[in-house]
């Protein structure tokens, strides 16, 4: 598979892996384009090069980020990944910091942008566009009444996280409704199916408000992957890049998330506000492969886990180039966030489990506030 990418971007994404030690695999052929490539977008965060520098954990902090995440209670070499508490404290974490933030500062936006990879039943898609955008039409129950008799018999209707019954964001009584796009962008062809025809039933598609489904994989290359066509997979969330579709396939698009973002997102002028990344362990490919994207990206979640390619790398190897890029990370929960942003814990260098993380650019100094104050609160509770 050839990944092509701009020489200075490879530099600077091969300068993050090294610094952990990391080679690029040597089956992968890389391409290096030397001529200057079009770039359609204009947005890139302001004053990057003066962005606060974030401090490195104290010995205190570690010490209670050890404890309240029970480092020693499961996390050891050989032991299965499910019996850490990390997995059972982030799998299934609320943002509810991001939730506020949205409601205290909706007046400080225009317009909004969000993108879902890995969109699923659309659920959490639905109230991010409903959140971004502060428009009743995205509006969990509606979408719900008419996904749910498309989903095939035996289905998890309810999600992975009872995404289906969590509540939605409340919208702003005094406030418009907002200009955007929120994308969401599913491999799997019956789910992608399923999303599309509710979308347009609901005519979620169309205004200034806009809700698109695009039926794509999403990873560091563009080419084509196979995926089941089988009926029973629609709304399942375990297929992924990689999964056998025996003989019912269909040949998918896939982009990088750059490729994605420049022929897809159709604002070229605003930011990224929300990038949420949930592809059953291929996330980091997709980070892999955001090219100039995160320049432009506010806030990002993305599932860590034990399979796919995430095998292959350490949380860390994700943390330190999002690092490089702007961005502070924590473990995310319930109203509880732990740093992993300058905070290396022995442990990252060799756990791997289903958990979830939530990263902030520093240029956003009011949400970037707000969530490392959450973090002091987190290590000050008492459970």
């Amino acid at each position: 598979m050839a990944i092509l990418l701009v020489a200075l971007e490879l530099k600077e994404v091969a300068r993050s892996v090294d610094n952990q030690n990391k080679k690029i695999p040597e089956d992968v052929e890389i391409d290096v384009i030397e001529e200057k490539v079009a770039v359609t977008a204009t947005y890139k965060h302001p004053n990057v090069n003066k962005l606060d520098k974030i401090t490195k954990c104290t010995k205190d902090q570690m010490t209670v980020i050890e404890s309240q995440l029970g480092f020693l209670n499961g996390c050891r070499i050989g032991k299965p990944s499910y019996f850490c508490p990390i997995a059972h404290k982030t799998r299934c974490p609320d943002n509810s910091w991001l939730q506020d933030h949205f409601r205290n500062e909706f007046k400080s936006r225009k317009s909004f942008v969000g993108i879902s990879i890995g969109c699923n039943k659309g659920y959490d898609a639905i109230n991010t566009a409903r959140m971004g955008m502060n428009n009743p039409s995205f509006d969990k129950s509606l979408w719900d009444k008419e996904i749910i008799t498309k989903l095939p018999t035996g289905a998890n209707a309810n999600g992975a996280c009872n995404q289906r019954n969590d509540p939605q964001f409340d919208i702003l009584p005094d406030e418009p409704v907002r200009p955007g796009e929120m994308h969401c962008v599913e491999p799997v062809p019956r789910t992608a199916q399923i999303l599309s025809n509710s979308t347009k039933n609901l005519g979620l598609d169309k205004g200034k408000s806009i809700f698109e489904v695009t039926k794509a994989a999403i990873s560091s290359a563009d080419g084509t992957v196979e995926f089941s066509t089988n009926v029973k997979n629609g709304g399942g969330e375990s297929t992924s890049i990689g999964v056998s579709c025996g003989e019912d396939c269909e040949e998918v698009p896939m982009y990088s998330l750059q490729t994605y973002v420049d022929k897809f997102v159709q604002s070229k002028t605003n930011p990224i506000n929300v990038l949420s990344v949930d592809v059953e362990g291929f996330d980091f490919d997709v980070l892999f492969g955001a090219g100039s994207v995160l320049d432009r990206t506010e806030y990002i979640e993305f599932e860590f886990h034990d399979k796919g390619n995430w095998k292959n790398y350490h949380i860390m190897d994700a943390i330190n180039l999002l690092n490089g890029k702007g961005f502070t990370c924590y473990w995310a929960s319930e109203q509880k966030l732990w740093r992993l942003t300058e905070c290396h814990h022995d442990v990252y260098n060799h756990w791997h489990g289903w958990s979830n993380v939530a990263c902030v650019h520093r240029s956003q100094k009011v949400l970037a506030t707000k969530m490392e104050r959450l973090f002091l609160d987190t290590l000050d509770s008492k459970d």
